[in-house]
């Protein structure tokens, strides 16, 4: 068995550095095998454990453990250059790790994160990314009738063009965007958004890294360990979802026709729900490598995909279709699985202390949303002191609708982050996530004090506060959204909000639950 497991770990371990050499690579400056080895981290412990004592780890303790690996991965994956780095004033730079100037602000050690952003932090050296000659050439690309340009200010990794706004953003950021393209071709990535500081609208021109063409043997490559991995993912969720349905052990075909529809069904909405998002990168030509599955040696069997953006989001709208896409493919295959699932398990007597875990005596009423779902499901069969045994496929549908809502949660690199992002824009939405995680919070207390100190709810509360509420701009971070797509992102948090809220006592006696 060992050495089974053994073969396993190396295979995880070679494919995922192979991922982070293909995603991460060329946007931090932290080496790879400091992050390839915090995520091995978990199976690497799993596997010890397994091999030793015979048994897997306490289900809480792999949680804790795994999260912490991913937010000190995502934390290290944010480190910046020191600020003293200075480019080449006239060359166009052919540092990737520039690129991610236009992610996230670049700071002094005395400088708040939340009124900030990188065009607007004091230069640490006099480099120019552009000569004093290019200075006027530059100036005609501002027509005063689109924006009335008052002063160029120039930073190590920027140039700032300050001034006032005669017309719409869209129109503004097209004729510049053109006439810089006209002057100096694709030497600079053209920003447009707002000053968190002032208010005002600003561009800042940022010299644009060396791109590498991506071959059709590279494409090859991807798609190639996209299926491997999803292979991979496939043997873990075949063993819990036999698991589940209490058949652990038997024969080859007892166990995959036991764990079959609880693995496809994970499979099938998680990977849907980031294919949203791929394509949706696709569409507006964003460089983005295929969903990888992140199998996983204990339950639930994977972490879900990895969908990584390696060039910038163009605009707002774009910022808001990569949430909302994501969020609605994984959705619209959830909930039609979630209630079929439903309609299939069977009642049984309610638990004192029921979690969100207790898939064999579920009880739905800390949610509305699952609530009404249920009793949509089952009808007359649910009623008040009642609970559900879910079968496999309501457990894989629950789970992938738990994770698509956490991930609305309007918090950074998280689907409900871009959609608040791209309504709102990017300041009123870092605001938006501190209240949502107050907000959580206090969900958590309620739930820990009416529920005999149930803490899962409060778990996650403290979780989430410790993602950054800020995201990173769009290169045209100014244009509002059309009114179709604002209603369509008060829709779809909607679900967030009926999802955490506990069905209310005038409720309950409505539906006779």
């Amino acid at each position: 068995m060992w050495l089974s497991l053994l073969f396993i770990l190396i295979l995880a371990g070679v494919l995922t550095y192979i991922i982070l050499d293909r995603t991460v690579s060329q946007v931090t400056v932290v080496p790879l095998w400091i992050l390839w080895a915090i995520l091995m981290i978990p199976p690497l412990l799993t596997g010890a454990t397994v091999t030793w004592s015979k048994q897997v780890p306490p289900l809480p303790i792999l949680i804790v453990g795994c999260s912490m690996c991913w937010f000190l991965y995502w934390r290290l994956l944010d480190w910046r250059r020191p600020r003293s780095r200075s480019i080449d004033p006239v060359a166009a730079p052919t540092d990737p790790a520039l690129l991610q100037a236009i992610d996230s602000p670049v700071l002094a050690p005395a400088e708040d994160p939340a009124t900030t952003t990188l065009a607007e932090t004091e230069p640490a050296t006099s480099a120019r990314p552009i000569e004093a000659h290019e200075e006027a050439i530059l100036k005609t690309c501002f027509a005063w009738n689109v924006f009335f340009l008052e002063k160029i200010e120039y930073r190590p990794q920027a140039v700032l063009c300050r001034g006032k706004l005669r017309t719409d953003p869209d129109t503004a950021y097209a004729t510049l965007k053109h006439n810089v393209e006209d002057l100096f071709g694709d030497r600079f990535f053209i920003l447009f958004q707002y000053s968190l500081s002032t208010g005002k609208p600003f561009f800042a021109l940022v010299p644009r890294p060396q791109q590498t063409l991506i071959t059709g043997s590279q494409r090859w490559l991807d798609g190639a360990i996209a299926m491997v991995l999803l292979m991979l993912t496939s043997i873990p969720t075949t063993y819990f979802g036999a698991a589940l349905a209490r058949l652990p052990q038997g024969d080859i075909g007892e166990i995959l026709q036991a764990g079959l529809p609880y693995a496809m069904s994970l499979i099938s909405i998680l990977g849907l729900h980031d294919l949203g998002r791929y394509l949706v990168a696709r569409f507006y030509q964003i460089d983005t490598n295929l969903p990888y599955f992140i199998p996983l040696p204990f339950w639930p069997g994977t972490y879900g995909c990895l969908v990584q953006m390696r060039s910038p989001i163009p605009n707002r709208k774009a910022v808001f279709d990569l949430g909302f896409g994501a969020s609605i493919f994984g959705l619209a295959i959830a909930i039609p699985l979630l209630l079929w699932g439903l309609s299939q398990s069977e009642i049984v007597p309610i638990e004192l202390k029921s979690t969100l875990l207790s898939f064999h005596a579920f009880d739905p009423r800390f949610s509305i949303l699952l609530t009404l779902l249920s009793k949509l499901a089952l009808g007359s069969r649910f009623v008040a002191e009642r609970a559900i045994s879910l079968n496999t496929v309501a457990i894989a549908a629950y789970i992938s609708f738990l994770v698509i809502t956490v991930k609305l949660m309007p918090l950074r690199r998280l689907d409900g982050g871009y959609i608040v992002h791209g309504m709102f824009g990017q300041k009123t939405s870092a605001i938006v996530s501190q209240l949502s995680k107050l907000i959580l919070f206090i969900l958590g207390v309620i739930r820990f004090r009416s529920s005999d100190g149930n803490t899962d709810l409060l778990f996650l509360a403290i979780f989430v506060s410790l993602i950054p509420a800020i995201d990173e701009p769009a290169l045209n971070d100014v244009s509002d959204l059309n009114h179709w797509r604002d209603a369509l992102g008060i829709g779809i948090l909607a679900i967030l909000i009926l999802t955490l809220i506990p069905v209310p006592a005038i409720l309950s006696q409505l539906l006779n639950i």
